[in-house]
């Protein structure tokens, strides 16, 4: 048999039994899910889907059009801080589109609602490098490592220059935080990685979401209250305004 036959064959026998274990293999993870909420004091949600999370809170990873009922939705408890974790999905490509697929976020957040000021901050890729070339814009925080690894976009650049302070930095410079968004509504702070919902490494993003919430929500910081909102056209937004 020619190489290249043998390859063909084995790669779409590969291919064929990933599509038909598929359905087991989600069976179980929601199991997982399931088994590490009783276990670690979390509550699953009585709905199976929620179709109003993806609508609580604006900005990324929120500002696709076609987006579908969260699940995997449950609430926790963690170091005083009231958590929401969930699995946002939503399709690429136009309704109808061959071309079409579905993507997924799993997202953690503070259960609370949305309110200025905003900062996200999301690892800087090439497509983010090559919007910076045709004027796209985010705030610099005068640390080149930082700058050239994360964009950094806000309402309020005061605000985000003051909670990216040395110490913040330095944390998102750590292993940890690779390929971790996050993101700042005023009291609501949420993180999100793409992928469905995986309880394996849950305990430990819950614990950055703790860090992240000491070190960006202003009461934390001795702030009586929030700071106002500032102009949401301010060059650092970017080319999405949030």
């Amino acid at each position: 048999m020619e190489p290249l036959v043998l390859f063909l064959g084995v790669a779409a026998a590969l291919g064929l039994a990933y599509l038909v274990t598929r359905p087991l293999r989600e069976r179980r993870r929601v199991k997982d899910i399931t088994e590490w909420a009783d276990m670690n004091g979390w509550e699953r949600a009585e709905a199976a889907t929620d179709a109003q999370l993806p609508y609580r809170w604006p900005g990324g990873p929120f500002l696709e059009q076609r987006k579908e009922p969260a699940t995997d939705v449950m609430y926790g408890n963690v170091s005083g801080h009231r958590m929401i974790s969930f699995t946002h999905t939503w399709r690429t490509g136009k309704e109808g589109s061959r071309f079409s697929r579905k993507r997924y976020a799993h997202v953690i957040a503070l259960d609370e609602d949305a309110a200025e000021p905003r900062l996200e901050l999301t690892p800087e890729g090439w497509r983010d490098k090559i919007q910076k070339v045709f004027g796209g814009q985010d705030v610099q925080l005068g640390n080149p490592a930082f700058d050239d690894a994360w964009r950094v976009r806000a309402s309020d650049d005061v605000f985000a220059r003051r909670v990216l302070d040395p110490r913040f930095m330095s944390m998102l410079m750590l292993p940890d935080y690779q390929k971790t968004n996050i993101r700042v509504d005023g009291p609501a702070v949420m993180l999100w990685t793409d992928g469905k919902t995986n309880v394996e490494n849950l305990s430990k993003k819950s614990g950055k979401l703790v860090e992240v919430a000491r070190l960006t929500v202003p009461l934390e910081k001795g702030q009586p209250v929030f700071e106002s909102g500032g102009d949401l056209n301010l060059p650092g937004m970017g080319f999405e305004k949030i």
